[in-house]
């Protein structure tokens, strides 16, 4: 009943939101972001037939001496492809729909693999559960919790084409198999076990953490599953070589895109193992995991709590813990990009689902009331601010303290699209980065840098007498360029921006837009992005406020310029600039 609502209510989301969308068309926007690297293996080997000589994406091809590569490991792409071909071969029966494999055909047959993902993974995490003695309720609620006040939901409704829908599934088919087969299976499941975890490596290595967790699910049988598998080495090697092949997909991909069996496609990304951001990944306001998934605090109250009564599984729930929560924090960009909540933690749910099922199995009768009490808040708020995300009062990347107080709660059509700005952390340097270009202008003298706009005597100035006008009659301003030749070409940069902004109301600059393009001549924008300019919406009348951008951008190449700029689009805006700064660093080579 729980899994069937889950499913349902998920699907229900999908039509209604990312099929539709605002005009009808939503579904053209299901393969973006890390979507178009999974996505892209299934165009460029089934479609274009150009794998190796790709046209270049700044998403994820990567240029080489030998070829094209692409950045991503192929794993979401095996479990998307069975969707996909089902998806074309109807694209391929309207002599309407578009070849390239975005069709509405293909679009929607995955949005409906990846509810069936959820169904599987759902179904495998409860006769998991069953068989670790939890009660019918229990897991009611626990698949309540995890499908309606997680992070789940948004993966499976609105983002099926990202890995995480797809790790979720196949890891709790995993840990079901493991736990069959230390309870009396058939050992010769061990090779369809062995498969499934080269498949949870193929789609993201660092999961191979998840060996971690076969003592959480096996319990007082490991020691009975190791001396099978030792009794039986065969069925172990057989377990090893399946997981071996699939794996192995990626290194014939590799070899068949720039001839060399071993690559390594984040080129420009890495760990950073000396600062891991452990407290922002928890508790953080931009992605922690506590405060956006608060449900899954009964998880880490279970696995302490869990030490009273069962030591060996709660010291592995620990180490499972420790150990991922260090690698995930320690990623370059440790809140992993733009989405809602820590979505890096969905692959994870099928294991963190057992303490908190344990938990709720031995509550008494009132603390059962007020474990259920506090998940049906915790899915309230989840559903609430979900909707908040999805309708731009929540900001997609940049969130904060002061972003997230202003927004709690509201829902009114005006709160809609206030919050912006732009702050992200600087590229991957392990080795530090280089300023390449430093320079402050004032607008009353002449800069190298900074250039044009609309400067008039306003005795407003923030300094001096001129400031840069931004109306009803001028949709462009002061603009940051640098020509081809000056930055050095295949580095990975990072801007650091700032300047004073002028409202005579507060809110006027709200429409405004900043951009950031790196473009050759003749040539489309390598890099575009947009965003609002300000990071909180005005509170006061005539008044000067400082502010600041970090701006990573994807390295130059030989002939391309690049320039950062405010829009006022639509000419909507009223606002005055003065006193613009601007550092461009470059990652130095490592």
């Amino acid at each position: 009943m729980a899994i069937g609502l889950v499913v349902l209510f998920t699907a229900v989301l999908s039509i209604g939101g990312s099929w539709q969308g605002g005009d009808g068309q939503g579904w053209k926007g299901t393969i973006r972001s890390d979507a178009k690297g999974y996505y892209g293996y299934l165009q460029a080997i089934f479609l274009r037939h150009d794998l190796g000589h790709e046209p270049f994406q700044w998403e994820y091809v990567k240029r080489t001496p030998n070829g094209t590569l692409n950045k991503y490991f192929a794993g979401t792409a095996v479990t998307m492809a069975p969707w996909f071909a089902v998806g074309h071969a109807l694209a391929l029966t309207d002599p309407d729909a578009p070849r390239n494999g975005l069709s509405e055909y293909e679009m929607k047959a995955l949005f409906i693999g990846a509810w069936c993902y959820l169904l599987l993974g759902l179904l495998a995490l409860r006769a998991l559960l069953i068989g670790l003695g939890i009660r019918e309720g229990v897991i009611a609620w626990v698949v309540l919790a995890f499908g309606l006040g997680s992070t789940l939901l948004q993966m499976a409704g609105f983002q099926p084409a990202w890995s995480h829908i797809h790790s979720f599934c196949v890891i709790a088919i995993f840990l079901l198999l493991v736990q069959r087969i230390a309870t009396g299976a058939d050992l010769r499941w061990s090779v369809v076990a062995g498969a499934l975890f080269g498949l949870i490596v193929l789609i993201r290595p660092v999961n191979g953490l998840l060996l971690l967790a076969i003592p959480v699910v096996a319990g007082k049988d490991l020691t009975a599953l190791l001396t099978r598998l030792r009794v039986h080495p065969g069925t172990a090697l057989g377990a090893m070589l399946a997981s071996a092949l699939v794996i192995g997909i990626q290194p014939l991909l590799w070899k068949l895109q720039t001839g060399n069996w071993l690559e390594y496609g984040y080129g420009g990304e890495g760990f950073l193992w000396d600062r891991p951001e452990v407290f922002k990944v928890l508790f953080g306001f931009r992605r922690g995991l506590f405060l956006w998934t608060p449900v899954l605090l009964l998880s880490g109250i279970g696995t302490l709590l869990l030490w009273r009564w069962d030591r060996t599984r709660a010291a592995w729930l620990l180490v499972y813990w420790v150990s991922n929560v260090y690698v995930i924090s320690s990623w370059w960009i440790w809140y992993y990009g733009s989405g809602f909540g820590a979505r890096v933690f969905v692959d994870h749910y099928p294991v963190l689902a057992i303490p908190m099922a344990l938990l709720l199995q031995r509550t008494t009768t009132r603390t059962w009331i007020l474990a259920r009490l506090f998940i049906v808040a915790c899915i309230v708020l989840h559903l609430f601010q979900l909707w908040q995300y999805h309708t731009h009062i929540l900001h997609h990347e940049c969130m904060d303290r002061a972003k997230y107080v202003w927004a709690f709660g509201r829902h009114a059509p005006q709160d809609r699209g206030q919050l912006g700005g732009n702050y992200q952390e600087a590229p991957y340097h392990p080795n530090g980065m280089d300023v390449i270009i430093e320079e402050s202008c004032d607008l009353d003298n002449p800069c190298t840098y900074w250039g044009g706009g609309h400067r008039v005597e306003d005795p407003k100035a923030f300094t001096g007498k001129h400031v840069c006008v931004y109306d009803e009659d001028h949709e462009f301003g002061i603009t940051f360029t640098v020509p081809p030749g000056i930055i050095p070409p295949d580095r990975d940069l990072f801007l650091e921006v700032g300047y004073q902004r002028y409202e005579a109301v507060a809110g006027e600059s709200g429409p405004a837009l900043g951009i950031t393009v790196v473009q050759a001549e003749a040539r489309d924008p390598a890099y575009y992005e947009p965003f609002r300019i300000n990071p909180l919406p005005g509170q006061k009348n005539d008044h000067w406020q400082q502010i600041e951008y970090r701006i990573p951008v994807p390295a130059l190449a030989d002939d391309e310029t690049l320039k950062f700029y405010l829009w006022n689009k639509d000419l909507q805006a009223r606002f005055l600039v003065d006193d613009v700064f601007m550092r461009v660093s470059a990652v130095r080579p490592y």
